[in-house]
């Protein structure tokens, strides 16, 4: 083999691999978003409402990813404080509100990782586990495995109450959704919750626009259910 065509192909391969490099940083790289959603609650009592979902970028690696739901009869707010370091995110506080007819239910929970602890409204301690996230933040964390082309089955152990839990999703295939902005695009997960499981859950993220979630879909076992179908991103 010459050394011409050994120094031509280094520089073909080096070429190649400086593009993927700077289409990678810049596919998969998160962005500050708003996304708005029509909201179906069909409980105790129904209601159809508006979400709107929004990630900020504060000072460094500091964001807030935040959602609101509003409606005449309800509302719910629920907010995550994290970093963002490369792919991974680290929850620092999460925050929930439910006001439903004057009735409040709150959450709240302080992410101590330098003592690999986190405290809940109550006081109570939960030992945290590698990459554990909040009710919130691993919606971000999916979405964004999802972007770095992350597929099949995905795990997250996730703070619920006063425990761990590890919520684990199954990649079913790519579906189209129709949306108020157009036909989607969209990988479908669903939440292994075991075979038995009645209770079914199931996401779908555009893959046309960055992987925001297109729609959600949760069924419970006495029929009662909750949606979110996307209706406005920027």
């Amino acid at each position: 083999m010459s050394l011409k065509f050994t120094s031509k192909r280094c520089l073909v391969t080096a070429t190649c691999a400086l593009i993927m490099a700077t289409f990678s940083t810049f596919s998969f790289a998160i962005e500050p978003f708003q996304a708005t959603y029509i909201a179906n609650i069909k409980n105790k009592i129904d209601f159809k409402g508006t979400l709107i979902r929004k990630l900020t970028k504060g000072k460094d690696d500091q964001w807030l990813f935040k959602d609101n739901i509003s409606s005449f009869l309800a509302s719910i707010e629920e907010s995550s404080q994290l970093k963002i370091s490369g792919n991974k995110i680290q929850p620092q506080k999460y925050h929930y509100l439910r006001k439903v007819l004057g009735k409040k239910k709150k959450r709240d929970i302080s992410f101590k990782w330098s003592q690999k602890t986190a405290i809940d409204r109550s006081n109570n301690s939960i030992a945290l586990q590698a990459d554990t996230q909040d009710r919130l933040s691993y919606q971000l964390q999916l979405q964004m495995d999802l972007q770095r082309g992350q597929r099949g089955k995905f795990s997250y152990p996730v703070v619920k109450n006063s425990s761990i839990d590890i919520m684990k999703f199954i990649e079913i295939g790519t579906e189209t959704i129709s949306t108020p902005i157009g036909d989607l695009k969209s990988i479908k997960l669903k939440l292994d919750r075991g075979e038995n499981a009645k209770r079914e859950t199931y996401i779908w993220f555009s893959t046309e626009h960055n992987f925001v979630i297109s729609q959600l879909l949760q069924i419970e076992t006495d029929g009662q259910s909750y949606s979110i179908v996307l209706n406005k991103l920027s």
